[in-house]
């Protein structure tokens, strides 16, 4: 699932997969399957009944046995013949012998002459031309002749290795060279050799360095071992940046964990992996704060596959919990950092179990309790136990006296609020935080408290207000700061100010400037490859006014890119209001059962609680029906959009909601309440300074104007709304309201 990029824990990881492929035209590869036969004989077997455009390639020892399978043998490399009057010309055509000059000529500067090709040619036919053997074999060139490396040779190859019964003659032959090596190894070299084995990745000399302790070894030892390592092809090299990663091959690997495991040292070795990948993370949470966010994210995402092994070894059969708390507490910003949502949940609430049996530090706790939290932010339907989650998170913070857990806990809390559409309780709870930062006189939440009050003054109908501080904090973050971070996963202050001020913009009558705003988070979201902030900036600012300017291009592309992000991760806040905007834009677009989806997505953002803006969204999909004659079913979701308004206290969209309410009135032949209603609904917009409302309203009352032939009044009435707009013409409302002005001017004639 990670090669393919899904992200998550889906109860049925196949049915995912497949799920996955069956929409993309996709070359999917799966190496060495001989050790998981059964399972890759199963996969492919559904692959082919979903009857998709992916193509699925496998190599292994063993056919898979499946229908459609078209199995093509790959031949061992190519061998010279068994003649003594060859020259190194003619040899070198061979491929098994040409790759093992290679291979000679890198680990010792080798060069061939007519009178080794006999010998050589017979390694390499000994070897059966399999690759791997062939490198193994050439790296010892640089202390033995061809003629002597061939008699060792012959004698190991006649061995009878007892780890290799039941296996294929070409395995046993490659198995044979690697024990063959394996045997030939210094004991500094081959203890080494075991305990690299225990990585699940790439690693580095200092890791080594830090599990050789489990045998004894001083750096210099480990330096010169694992040098030696390189030089016999037993471990491979490659340069990253200022230093080198190593890595064991598959087959090496393998072989050599079985050598750990027959080895007395295989606990330790565990528990010192473990250890270094505690040093390795706390170090990582240190550098989060100041290094560049490309520069960390590429030092340390490298790391996931060991982190993962240190965890399930030390919360299982390690029995280290307390090691394995502290790891998960010092991992917790690279999940934030890479959007590992599921991930980052499943392995927080593992520690926060253990923490409740083990001892534990109370600072600790409550960074799980926090992380928790933070993750069940963005989960569908868990409304209560997020909101317990953020008071147990708060009640740990200040049992720990962390002044920071304490601020970024009630901020969390806030937030939840906010999100759930409680807008005066999340002011207070804002208030409190605002208190407490300046009683403890630290200001490191500042502008996340600043940004989240300024969005609950808006939703309260403060609009000026509220545009005061979203321009004054995007003008103090006038670009993206790659280290700016705080808890959860707002990871950039510049992202997070854009993702909201692109609504006040949209109110205040900047429908333009809303939309490039939006547009100018998404794309920086995705320069970070960070889904969360990505997702945050499409649902709050990018999808929104692409609807209301009625940019039906940008709200299909935007819609399409929220939806593949929330398959890529498990962020399903925004699976609902992805599905909204996808039916209002097919509504639109004519589509009459659309308007049935619509109403299904409201519902399932009422069934996750988190409400904020619905009344609005209830307001669309009354407007939908009211377009289709569906009055009865308009006035209902009317209705329910008047009274989530009220008790949340969003009096941000209540002059919209009026004019909807006014529409349906007009359709239902109640022509002199709907002006009325229209009227009031002028009047409130213009209290709260919502410019881009009162647009729509003032045009709608020019309508009526000039169906009752009033077209001064109307003219009076709408030319001084739409002068208040220096750009955005192109934009729906906008160009409705230019229309109706030139047909009042013609009909003043």
């Amino acid at each position: 699932m990670d090669a393919l990029g899904i992200r998550g824990n889906p109860s049925d990881s196949l049915a995912a997969v497949l799920d996955h492929l069956r929409r993309r035209h996709m070359l999917v590869v799966l190496d060495n399957c001989e050790h998981i036969l059964p399972a890759a004989s199963i996969f492919a077997q559904r692959l082919i009944s979903e009857q998709g455009s992916s193509t699925l390639l496998a190599t292994s020892r063993e056919p898979l046995a499946t229908s459609a399978e078209n199995v093509f043998w790959l031949r061992p490399l190519d061998c010279p013949p068994d003649d003594d009057g060859m020259i190194a010309e003619e040899a070198l055509r061979f491929p098994a012998l040409n790759l093992f000059v290679r291979r000679a000529s890198e680990a010792s500067e080798y060069k061939l002459i007519d009178a080794d090709c006999g010998a050589i040619a017979q390694i390499c036919r000994s070897l059966d031309g399999l690759p791997l053997a062939i490198e193994l074999a050439a790296a010892k060139l640089e202390t033995n002749a061809p003629q002597e490396l061939l008699a060792a040779l012959g004698e190991h190859l006649n061995f009878n290795n007892q780890h290799n019964e039941g296996v294929h003659s070409r395995q046993e032959t490659l198995l044979a060279t690697i024990d063959w090596s394996f045997r030939l190894l210094s004991p500094d070299e081959a203890m080494i050799f075991r305990l690299v084995s225990v990585f699940a990745d790439a690693f580095e000399l200092d890791d080594v360095v830090d599990i050789a302790i489990a045998a004894g070894l001083n750096p210099a030892a480990v330096t010169i071992g694992l040098g030696g390592l390189v030089a016999k092809s037993l471990v491979t090299a490659h340069v990253r940046g200022a230093g080198l990663r190593y890595r064991l091959l598959d087959s090496t690997r393998r072989y050599a964990t079985q050598r750990r495991h027959e080895d007395p040292i295989e606990a330790q070795a565990r528990l010192c992996h473990a250890r270094r990948m505690l040093t390795v993370f706390e170090q990582s949470d240190v550098e989060w704060d100041w290094r560049e966010t490309y520069d960390w994210t590429r030092r340390y995402r490298d790391r996931l596959a060991d982190l993962r092994a240190a965890l399930a070894w030390a919360f299982g059969e390690g029995c280290e919990p307390e090691l394995g708390i502290r790891l998960t507490v010092a991992a917790i910003p690279l999940w934030f950092e890479v959007s590992l949502v599921s991930e980052a949940q499943a392995q927080v609430e593992l520690a926060l179990d253990a923490a409740d049996t083990f001892p534990c530090d109370d600072v600790l706790k409550a960074k799980l309790a926090c992380a928790r939290a933070w993750n069940l932010a963005y989960s569908r339907k868990v409304v209560p136990e997020l909101q317990e989650a953020w008071i147990a998170a708060i009640d740990l913070a200040k049992r720990s006296g962390n002044v920071g857990l304490i601020l970024q806990s009630v901020l969390g809390l806030s937030l939840y609020l906010l999100e759930t559409g409680s807008i005066p309780e999340a002011i207070e709870s804002l208030k409190e935080l605002g208190n407490i930062s300046s009683r403890h006189r630290d200001w490191s939440v500042s502008p996340e408290y600043e940004r989240a009050m300024a969005l609950a003054r808006a939703y309260s109908g403060h609009l000026a207000e509220s545009r005061e501080v979203f321009d004054r904090l995007a003008l103090t973050y006038a670009q993206p700061d790659r280290r700016s971070r705080m808890a959860g996963f707002q990871v950039d202050r510049y992202i997070g100010i854009r993702s909201l001020l692109p609504f006040v913009a949209w109110m205040n009558g900047h429908p333009d400037y809303a939309a490039a705003t939006a547009r100018d988070a998404v794309e920086k979201a995705g320069s970070l490859g960070h889904l969360v902030s990505q997702s945050n900036a499409i649902a709050m600012a990018a999808l929104p006014v692409s609807l209301w300017n009625g940019d039906l291009v940008s709200l299909d592309r935007y819609q399409a890119r929220l939806k593949s992000i929330v398959e890529l991760e498990n962020i399903a806040i925004w699976v609902p209001d992805q599905q909204f905007h996808e039916a209002a834009l097919r509504e639109l677009r004519g589509e009459q059962h659309a308007v049935d989806d619509l109403r299904t997505a409201i519902e399932g953002i009422i069934e996750s609680g988190l409400c904020s803006r619905i009344g609005m969204k209830l307001g669309i999909l009354a407007d939908a029906l009211t377009r289709q004659g569906r009055l009865d079913e308009a006035s209902n979701a009317l209705a329910r959009a008047f009274h989530h308004q009220a008790s949340q206290g969003e009096r941000w969209c209540c002059c919209e909601l009026q004019r909807i309410e006014a529409s349906i009135l007009r359709r239902g032949g109640e022509s002199a309440r709907s002006e009325r209603l229209l009227e009031v609904a002028l009047d409130e917009a213009r209290e709260i300074g919502a410019v881009s409302f009162e647009l729509r309203i003032a045009s709608d009352l020019a309508s009526h104007h000039l169906e009752s032939d009033r077209y001064s009044d109307g003219l009076a009435l709408l030319d001084p709304v739409y002068r208040k707009f220096s750009k955005g013409f192109t934009t729906k409302d906008l160009t409705t309201a230019s229309q109706l002005l030139h047909r009042l001017n013609g009909r003043l004639g």
